[in-house]
């Protein structure tokens, strides 16, 4: 079954389509769009993987969804362990939707690496790109039209191109908690500093991440 609302012309009217958490296929406007429905969105296209393309596509298992999310390059995986870990991040959809619509004299179709619910903050789509791609005029027109499209829906957009490897890094060597953030993870571990590396990944007791993680900072930042 597929839903149709029609609209074209202004930003407002740009046509999104998406896979609901159901697997309905929809087909709206930004005017018209259901919000709440759209967050859960299922990828809109299969991410395909073939004997040596350049990216690396894989699974991200996601402690905010409790389930896998799809991703197409290793900088996509990167962005994907900061949404994470991000404690205002309630959701995280892959490849969500596909906006088409019109720029001026010209029609274009794109769809975001991500869509990002957060608690109390408007959602976030983010486009993922090295920055010598992103720069690239043709890119980068796609990227503009894509924020004011953003903006005419009420969403925050971001064009991501890498991360400070530090941070990346003391985020993955946190990771080893997620899922066991709220119970007891197995074997022999030391527990006090469990406990400072779930509070440091829950957000309940912030540490410095642009420096390497330490036990010492640990023990500094927890209560």
């Amino acid at each position: 079954m597929r839903l149709v609302l029609v609209g074209a012309g202004r930003l407002s009217d740009t046509e999104v389509r998406y896979v609901d958490a159901d697997g309905m296929h929809v087909d709206t406007s930004v005017a018209a769009v259901d919000a709440a429905r759209l967050m859960t969105a299922l990828p809109v296209r299969r991410i395909r993987s073939r004997a040596g393309q350049r990216h690396r596509p894989g699974l991200f298992w996601s402690a905010t969804t409790r389930g896998h999310v799809p991703y197409e390059s290793r900088l996509e995986l990167d962005r994907l362990w900061l949404a994470d870990f991000d404690p205002a991040v309630s959701w995280i959809a892959a490849q969500p939707m596909l906006l088409s619509g019109r720029d001026r004299d010209r029609l274009r179709r794109h769809v975001p690496d991500l869509l990002l619910t957060r608690t109390g903050l408007k959602p976030l789509v983010v486009d993922v790109k090295p920055a010598v791609f992103a720069a690239r005029p043709e890119v980068a027109e796609v990227f503009a039209w894509t924020s004011r499209v953003c903006s005419a829906a009420g969403w925050d957009y971001e064009v991501w191109t890498g991360g400070d490897p530090i941070v990346l890094a003391n985020v993955r060597s946190l990771s080893v908690v997620r899922r066991f953030v709220n119970g007891t993870p197995p074997g022999s571990v030391c527990m006090d500093r469990w406990s400072a590396m779930a509070r440091a990944w829950d957000g309940s007791c912030p540490v410095d991440l642009s420096s390497p993680l330490t036990a010492a900072a640990l023990q500094k930042a927890s209560p």
